[in-house]
C-alpha cells in the first residue's frame, strides 16, 4: 500500500503532514497523574514511531467544572507542565501532536469534579443522572475566554495544532442543539444564536494566535438524537466555522445518550462515511473521518471515494502501535487489527471505577514504559506451551520474543480455542483476525506449532519449562436434576457445531456466554441482509427460515451482567429485536424431557424445550498439570489458571507478563 492514497502528503492549514493517517483523540485514564507521566509519554512516543502523521490528545478541560476523573485541566499549572513534557517527548520521537480542548458541560460528574455540572439549559443528562445548572452570560463569556486561552497555551507549549471538541454531546455541541439549549438570550433560541458561542471562540482564537496556527474543530456530523440539530443546520455550521478561520473539520457522530451504536463491533465498516462526505462537499478545508475506519481496505476506500481527506482512527492504534508503518510497508498479515470489543479501552474509561486504558489484543498497550525498560532473559530455554487458545498464543509469542526456543501444542486442528468459538457470534468474526495475527507472529519467530497434538506428560518433562494454557471445560451443576438427559448440551458443543440446534431452546445461564449464544442462535431466524436486499430490489419479499424459539433463564435480575457498559445495551437490544425471551431472577429447579422448571419468589412453571443448553460456568482443565508439576517447572495461564470467567484480555496479558515479570496483570 506504499503508493496508496493513504500515503499521499497532506496539510491542515500551515501544518504539512507526510500522509493521511492520524490518531484520533482518546482518554487513557492516566492523564493528570504525575506518577504516570512516563507511561503517557511512552504511549504516545510509540505511536509517533509507529508512523502516526498527527496525534490528538485526549480532551483537556479548559475549566474545572468541565473536567473529570483523570483529565488534564488547564487551570492546574502542574498539568500544563506535564503537557509541555508530553509534546516534547512526542517531538523527540519524531511525531506531531494536537491539543484537544474540551468542556464536558452536562456530561461532567459532580462526584469527579466536586462542582455542579453546568450547561446551556438545566436539562437532565441520562448519562450522569444529574441536572446541570444553567450558565449565566458572565459564565459563558468566561468559558469562551478559557477556550481562547487554551489555544494560546497549545501554541506556546509547542503543540502542532489545536482541536476543539464540539461533538459527542459535550458542551459546545450542547449549545448547538435545541434539545439542550432552550435559552432565550443571545446564546439560545434561533440557530444563529445557538451557533454563537463556538463561532465566537474560533474568532477569538484567530485574534489571539494569528492565522497561521492550525485549528481543527471536532464537529458533530449527526447527533443521532431525535429533535436535535438538523442536517442542513450542521452543513451551515460547518461553513460558518470555516469562514471564522477553522483549518480542518474532524467529524464525529452520535451522543453518549444516542440509541444508535457508533463504535460497537456490530457497526458496519465506514458506516458514517456518507455523513463525513456531505460535510466535505459543503466546505473547502480538509475533512477528517474516524468511526469504524479500522482496516487498510476501509481506510483506502473512503479516500478513494473522496468521502474525506484524512482518517483519524483511535482504537486501531491501541491494537497496533505501528499501524501506519505496517500499512505503508505492505504488511497486512503482521497488522494486529482492532476487533472493536471495547473491553479494555472504552469499558475502562467509561466504567465505574475508571481504569487505565489497555487493549485486549495488544498486551503492551498501557504498559509501554515498563515494556521499554524490561529485562530480557540471558539464557535461552527450551519451552513448551500446551494449548493454542489466546492465552497459549500470547505466551508462546512472548517467550519467543524473549529469545527462547518454543514449541506450541494444540489438541485441535486449528488455533484459537474458545476465542475461535466466540468468533461464531454475530459481529465477532473479527476475532479471527487476532488468531491470524498471533499465528503469523509465531511463524515469523520460528515457533514450532504442532496442531492435532496432545503431548504426553513424559514428553513435556524433557523441556526446561512448560506453560499450560489448556483452558476450561463447561461446568455441569450436579445439584441440577436432569443434566444427563439426551437433549441437554453445553455452549461449547453448540458453538463448535458438534450439536445441531433444536426448535424450542432454553439456555440456562444469562451471563455473557449465554447472551452471546442466544444472539448466535436467534440470528439464524433472519434472512441475511444481503439476500434480503437483493429480493427487495426486485420487489419480492423473502420468507425467513424455520423459526427457533429461544429463552434465557438468568438467576441474576441483570442479563448479560458481565458484558461491558459500551456493548451490553447493544446486545440486549439485539436480543429484544430477535424475540429472545428473558426470564430474569429465576432459579432452575429441574430439567425434564418436556422442558425446564423454573421459579422465583412469586411463581413456578415449566418452559417447554426440545433442547437445553448449559451456560452455567466453566472449570479449569488441569489434568496435565497434576501429572507434571513436580517434575518440570510449570505455570498455568489463562482459563486453566483462573476459570471464574472467560476473559481473553486477562489471558493474553497474563501470558506476556508471566514471561517478562512473572506477574499476571489484573485486567
Amino acid at each position: 500500500m506504499s503508493s496508496a492514497l493513504l500515503f499521499q502528503k497532506g496539510s491542515i492549514g500551515s501544518l504539512e503532514l507526510p500522509h493521511r493517517i492520524l490518531m484520533g483523540s482518546m482518554h487513557l485514564g492516566i492523564e493528570g497523574d504525575a506518577h504516570q507521566l512516563n507511561q503517557l509519554k511512552a504511549f504516545y512516543s510509540e505511536r509517533a514511531k509507529g508512523g502516526a502523521a498527527l496525534m490528538i490528545t485526549g480532551g483537556v478541560a479548559v475549566l474545572p467544572a468541565g473536567g473529570g476523573d483523570h483529565m488534564f485541566c488547564l487551570t492546574d499549572q502542574n498539568h500544563r507542565d506535564q503537557l509541555k513534557e508530553l509534546v516534547q517527548a512526542v517531538h523527540h520521537a519524531g511525531g506531531k501532536m494536537a491539543l484537544q480542548l474540551q468542556h464536558n458541560g452536562r456530561y461532567a460528574k459532580s462526584t469527579e469534579t466536586g462542582l455542579s455540572p453546568v450547561a446551556p439549559s438545566p436539562i437532565m443528562s441520562r448519562i450522569t443522572k444529574e441536572t446541570p445548572r444553567e450558565l449565566s452570560i458572565t459564565e459563558i463569556e468566561a468559558i469562551r475566554e478559557a477556550f481562547i486561552e487554551g489555544a494560546h497555551f497549545a501554541k506556546q507549549a509547542g503543540f502542532d495544532a489545536v482541536e476543539l471538541m464540539g461533538s459527542e454531546g459535550y458542551l459546545l455541541n450542547q449549545f448547538l442543539s435545541p434539545l439542550t439549549n432552550q435559552r432565550s438570550d443571545p446564546y439560545g433560541g434561533s440557530f444563529e444564536k445557538r451557533m454563537r458561542l463556538p463561532l465566537e471562540i474560533i474568532s477569538g482564537i484567530r485574534q489571539s494566535i494569528g492565522k497561521d496556527y492550525p485549528v481543527i474543530y471536532r464537529l458533530s456530523g449527526d447527533d443521532f438524537m431525535e429533535g436535535s440539530t438538523t442536517r442542513d443546520e450542521t452543513l451551515l455550521f460547518a461553513q460558518r466555522l470555516v469562514a471564522e478561520g477553522v483549518d480542518a473539520l474532524n467529524v464525529g457522530v452520535g451522543w453518549h445518550e444516542s440509541r444508535i451504536p457508533t463504535v460497537a463491533a456490530s457497526v458496519p465498516p465506514a458506516a458514517f462515511a456518507h455523513i463525513v462526505s456531505a460535510i466535505r462537499q459543503a466546505v473547502d478545508v480538509p475533512v477528517i473521518g474516524a468511526n469504524r475506519i479500522h482496516t487498510p481496505e476501509t481506510a483506502e476506500a473512503v479516500l478513494k471515494q473522496e468521502q474525506m481527506d484524512f482518517i483519524a482512527p483511535a482504537r486501531p492504534w491501541l491494537a497496533d502501535e505501528g499501524f501506519a508503518n505496517k500499512l505503508q510497508s505492505g504488511d497486512p498479515a503482521g497488522l494486529n487489527l482492532c476487533i472493536s470489543c471495547n473491553q479494555a479501552c472504552l469499558d475502562h474509561t467509561l466504567g465505574h471505577p475508571l481504569k487505565p486504558v489497555g487493549c485486549l489484543v495488544n498486551p503492551k498497550t498501557g504498559h509501554e514504559w515498563a515494556w521499554q525498560n524490561r529485562k530480557k532473559s540471558t539464557a535461552a530455554l527450551n519451552i513448551a506451551v500446551v494449548g493454542g487458545g489466546v492465552a497459549g498464543l500470547a505466551t508462546a509469542k512472548a517467550a519467543a520474543e524473549d529469545g527462547h526456543r518454543v514449541t506450541l501444542f494444540e489438541a485441535k486442528e486449528r488455533l484459537g480455542g474458545h476465542f475461535y468459538l466466540a468468533s461464531q457470534i454475530p459481529s465477532k468474526d473479527k476475532f479471527r483476525n487476532t488468531i491470524r495475527f498471533y499465528q503469523t507472529a509465531l511463524e515469523r519467530l520460528n515457533v514450532t506449532i504442532q496442531l492435532s497434538t496432545q503431548p504426553s506428560a513424559e514428553a513435556l518433562k524433557t523441556y526446561d519449562k512448560v506453560f499450560l494454557a489448556t483452558g476450561v471445560v463447561p461446568f455441569i451443576p450436579e445439584q441440577l436434576k436432569g443434566t444427563q438427559l439426551s437433549h441437554v448440551t453445553t455452549y461449547s458443543d453448540v458453538l463448535s457445531g458438534k450439536v445441531p440446534f433444536g426448535k424450542k431452546i432454553v439456555i440456562i445461564g444469562g451471563g455473557g456466554i449465554g447472551s452471546d449464544l442466544a444472539h448466535f442462535i436467534a440470528s439464524t431466524n433472519e434472512v441475511p441482509k444481503g439476500i434480503q436486499g437483493f429480493f427487495e430490489d426486485y420487489g419480492t419479499k423473502v420468507e425467513a427460515p424455520a423459526s427457533v424459539e429461544l429463552s434465557i433463564i438468568s438467576r441474576s435480575p441483570r442479563v448479560a451482567k458481565g458484558v461491558g457498559p459500551t456493548t451490553r445495551w447493544v446486545l440486549l437490544s439485539e436480543l429484544k429485536r430477535l424475540g429472545v425471551k428473558l426470564y430474569k431472577g429465576f432459579e432452575c429447579l429441574e430439567i425434564t424431557k418436556a422442558g425446564v422448571w423454573i421459579a422465583n419468589e412469586e411463581e413456578r412453571h415449566c418452559i417447554e424445550a426440545d433442547q437445553v443448553i448449559l451456560c452455567t460456568g466453566q472449570v479449569a482443565n488441569r489434568e496435565l498439570y497434576e501429572l507434571i508439576k513436580d517434575d518440570v517447572p510449570t505455570e498455568l495461564v489463562g482459563g486453566s489458571y483462573d476459570a471464574s470467567e472467560l476473559n481473553a484480555a486477562k489471558a493474553i496479558h497474563q501470558g506476556y507478563h508471566l514471561i517478562f515479570d512473572n506477574e499476571a496483570i489484573n485486567i
